[in-house]
């Protein structure tokens, strides 16, 4: 009963309904530094804080767009797999945002620093969207699968379960069947590596 209620709270705090919560209020906040640090460019003479702010001010929508992705892979994410599967996707096209965002930091300090490390390191950023997009991608997929065990999965051989309907069938038995297709896959692959190796 401890576990069940455990499980239970842990699923309450990250319900999506918590998590989109959460996220616009951190945006709201963000927008509303945002606007103080506006308003401080009347009474600070900074180079450095007019561009900072320039720069927050001109991609303010593609943190708005990076955020509300990530946003809808963490609710993804919340969910009971395989109801999560389509989170990496998620994160992987909103990692794609954020360094777009990043490729403009280090840009703006390059410029303001006028060191030429900050330029060689931005000409790099191109070649590294695909490789940020698979990594996240296939990180996100073995962090998913990989929570997962891996045994078979035991078949319930219960005469309840014969006289279970259709209609009764929850995502618990959905997944247990997607995972035992998954081992099934994994397996024979493995069988036939070991007697290609014979």
């Amino acid at each position: 009963m401890a576990e069940d209620d455990s499980e239970k709270n842990k699923e309450k705090g990250h319900s999506p309904a918590r998590i989109v919560i959460h996220d616009l209020i951190s945006f709201i906040v963000f927008l509303i530094i945002l606007g103080f640090l506006n308003i401080s460019l009347d009474f600070f003479d900074s180079n450095i804080l007019a561009e900072v702010v320039r720069l927050l001010n001109n991609n303010i929508w593609l943190i708005f767009i990076f955020s509300v992705i990530f946003t809808i892979g963490e609710v993804f994410g919340s969910f009971r797999f395989p109801g999560n599967l389509p989170a990496p996707i998620f994160n992987a096209i909103g990692s794609i945002f954020l360094l777009n965002f990043l490729f403009k930091i280090f840009r703006l300090v390059g410029n303001l620093s006028e060191i030429n490390t900050f330029d060689n390191l931005t000409k790099t950023f191109p070649f590294l969207y695909p490789i940020i997009f698979l990594l996240v991608l296939l990180g996100g997929y073995i962090s998913i699968l990989s929570g997962s065990s891996w045994e078979k999965p035991k078949k319930k051989k219960t005469s309840a379960a014969k006289n279970t309907s259709k209609e009764e069938i929850s995502w618990d038995d959905v997944g247990n069947e997607f995972k035992e297709m998954l081992y099934e896959a994994f397996h024979s692959a493995r069988e036939s590596i070991k007697q290609n190796k014979k």
